[in-house]
């Protein structure tokens, strides 16, 4: 009788566990400047059971970033009203906390998760450090998934882009100057 006890627990156990793939980030665009906007977006891979949906939060480095919008797609994440959450935005202490997702569709294998809008606002190398919302943990028909969450490192360069139309300002103004410099020397 114990031996069965121990079989039905183990058995319990491993079905109350459902396969589980990573949240990570997509492709970083290369290069980014001070004052660039880019977007980067948080993906699950690898998931070969149908995904309930879940939460993210992250963190940055916010003299180096800062986030200026998150979008969920909401024809994947189809719950609606509290089952979907952009998240709390707070530049100050480089977070966003609470993003969550979640559907009544099949979701599987590889999907987007949020897109983050960004604008980079200082040069340097900061991580984007993932971690699960505890609010809202990845599950699939019930059962939590507890998926590998993967960072991500963004590089800023320390050159501004100059807006071409006031570079074109400047040297208009320069070349006027120089024109009414030799002006002013060919009457005397």
């Amino acid at each position: 009788m114990k031996r069965i006890s121990i079989l039905i627990f183990s058995f319990t156990l491993l079905c109350g566990q459902a396969s589980a793939g990573v949240i990570g980030w997509g492709a970083t665009p290369s290069p980014i400047n001070i004052n660039d906007t880019f977007s980067l977006t948080i993906t699950g891979s690898g998931f070969t059971s149908n995904v309930d949906g879940g939460g993210a939060n992250f963190s940055f480095n916010s003299s180096i970033l800062n986030v200026t919008s998150v979008t969920i797609d909401e024809t994947v994440w189809d719950f609606g009203g509290a089952g979907i959450s952009t998240g709390s935005i707070d530049n100050a202490a480089g977070t966003v906390n609470g993003i969550m997702v979640n559907t009544f569709s099949v979701v599987s294998g590889n999907f987007d998760v949020a897109t983050i809008e960004f604008l980079a606002v200082g040069s340097g190398t900061t991580a984007l450090t993932l971690t699960e919302y505890g609010l809202n943990p990845w599950s699939s028909g019930g059962s939590l998934l507890n998926p590998t969450m993967a960072d991500s490192l963004v590089t800023v360069s320390g050159v501004s882009a100059v807006p071409v139309p006031a570079a074109v300002w400047l040297f208009s103004s320069g070349i006027l100057g120089l024109v009414g410099m030799a002006r002013r020397k060919n009457k005397s």
